[in-house]
């Protein structure tokens, strides 16, 4: 289906754009300062819109939750995504740019501020009642502390233990039913999942074709009663997309970008690089976690997020290369 792969395949293309004029603009610590700030900001709004939506209320589509065992969720906030899995899929992203600013400031206003803009990012991540979003940002964080101070992976379990005690029932239960298989939710998914993996068994070399219309229409020649778009596993879906291949070709990019990033950036000497280098890298780990659950390169606005974290990590190798001759 040509035309169905053309429309991510453009979206993709765009994007990657955005990753050369990133690359080839942002020159300086200063520049690139300015533009993670703008982008923490951009998230505290769309976050206040989410916020906006949980005093009013907002109408909730019936799959997004398993009424019978959830009964009190009567909000889950989306802010302008649409959906808050990917609202979450979004927030954990940058949530760790946030707390690096907040890490790297000297200045007690400054740590103030970014302190400020991290809960409610956080917040924000809490009332999207997104259970992948909520393990990938765990993992994202186990990711920041792992690489910026190994010593505080310690205070992980009290402090995640003491924060589920105070947490509302409601909020509880939505954490409790990650691990229950009688959740109308996790029924759908797992029969999705083996129906990828039947598509994946006939199409394993080169897949269906990339794009999620083509996996659309093949999968709905599968089963005609389970209508979808994706197959809710970024693994899965890359591999029933673009086969064996595409998916060693994608596993291959995600390790080359983390092992230089780290290699080159988190242990460089620059201690500004390596902090911001750390976020982005948690909250590109967070949301590839989050992939396990849902295919994060499906929505424009993701796609887009997720190469704009890959072209500031190109951008700080850029600079990290030039800073002997600048400084």
């Amino acid at each position: 289906d040509p035309s169905g792969s053309f429309r991510d395949l453009a979206i993709h293309l765009t994007s990657i754009g955005f990753l050369f004029v990133i690359v080839n603009n942002i020159k300086t610590k200063k520049d690139f300062n300015i533009l993670i700030i703008l982008l923490v900001f951009s998230a505290v709004l769309v976050s206040a819109y989410g916020f906006y939506q949980f005093k009013v209320g907002v109408k909730m589509e019936d799959k997004w939750v398993d009424a019978v065992n959830n009964p009190d969720v009567k909000v889950r906030i989306y802010s302008v995504f649409g959906n808050p899995n990917i609202f979450a899929e979004y927030l954990i992203m940058i949530i760790p740019i946030s707390l690096s600013l907040f890490w790297f400031s000297k200045k007690i206003h400054k740590k103030a501020i970014f302190l400020v803009t991290s809960l409610i990012l956080i917040l924000a991540l809490v009332l999207t009642l997104s259970r992948g979003g909520w393990v990938g940002f765990a993992f994202g964080i186990f990711v920041f502390l792992l690489l910026i101070e190994k010593r505080l992976l310690l205070s992980i379990i009290p402090l995640g233990l003491g924060t589920i005690y105070f947490l509302p029932q409601t909020f509880l239960n939505r954490i409790l039913s990650i691990a229950n298989f009688a959740d109308s939710s996790i029924i759908y998914r797992i029969k999705m999942l083996l129906i990828t993996l039947e598509i994946i068994r006939d199409h394993w070399l080169v897949g269906v074709g990339f794009g999620h219309l083509p996996f659309k229409q093949t999968f709905e020649t599968y089963i005609r009663t389970m209508p979808t778009y994706h197959a809710h596993n970024t693994y899965l879906e890359t591999m029933a997309e673009m086969g064996i291949l595409g998916f060693i070709i994608f596993t291959i990019f995600i390790f080359v970008l983390f092992k230089y990033s780290i290699k080159k950036l988190v242990k460089g000497k620059d201690n500004y690089i390596k902090t911001m280098a750390i976020g982005v890298l948690s909250g590109l780990a967070a949301v590839l976690a989050h992939g396990a659950v849902e295919n994060i390169l499906y929505i424009p606005r993701i796609i887009t997020t997720f190469w704009i974290l890959v072209a500031l990590l190109l951008t700080l190798i850029r600079i990290s290369d030039k800073l002997p001759e600048t400084s």
